[in-house]
Order: C-alpha cells, then sequence, then structure tokens
C-alpha cells in the first residue's frame, strides 16, 4: 500500500482518489473530441484535462478499420 502525499491545491484534501467529468474540447468553438477533467472528490477544482482516452482509442480503432477495409 502506498502513501499518497498529494494534496488539492485548492482545500488542501489529501488526493487519494479522482472524480472524472466528461467534458467536450473545442478548438475555436468547435467541438473537437470528447474529453475528461480530473476533480477533487472534496470541492470539485479541476485538478486537470485531458482527451479521453477511451474515446481516443476507439476513434484510432475505426479509422484503421476503416482504412482496411478500403484497401480490399
Amino acid at each position: 500500500m502506498s502513501i499518497n502525499a498529494g494534496k488539492c491545491p485548492k482545500c488542501a484534501s489529501r488526493i487519494d482518489r479522482l472524480a472524472i467529468e466528461r467534458v467536450d474540447i473545442t478548438e475555436k468553438h468547435t467541438p473537437e473530441w470528447r474529453g475528461i477533467s480530473l476533480v477533487c472528490p472534496s470541492c470539485s477544482t479541476v485538478l486537470g484535462a485531458a482527451i479521453d482516452p477511451v474515446d481516443l482509442k476507439n476513434f484510432v480503432v475505426e479509422e484503421v478499420v476503416h482504412k482496411l477495409r478500403s484497401v480490399q
């Protein structure tokens, strides 16, 4: 068992788990990707954001399948 010393920069609660919220990532007000924000479960402060890795994986798989089918 590891001891996590990370603390939320806003409420100073120890971060031993995170809440995930789905967000849209836009470029110039145009939705481009589905994303996630990682939030403190105590005060809901956003601690980070990224492209949703599961959505990105599914997109890559769909593109590869599409390309493979178009080669035949």
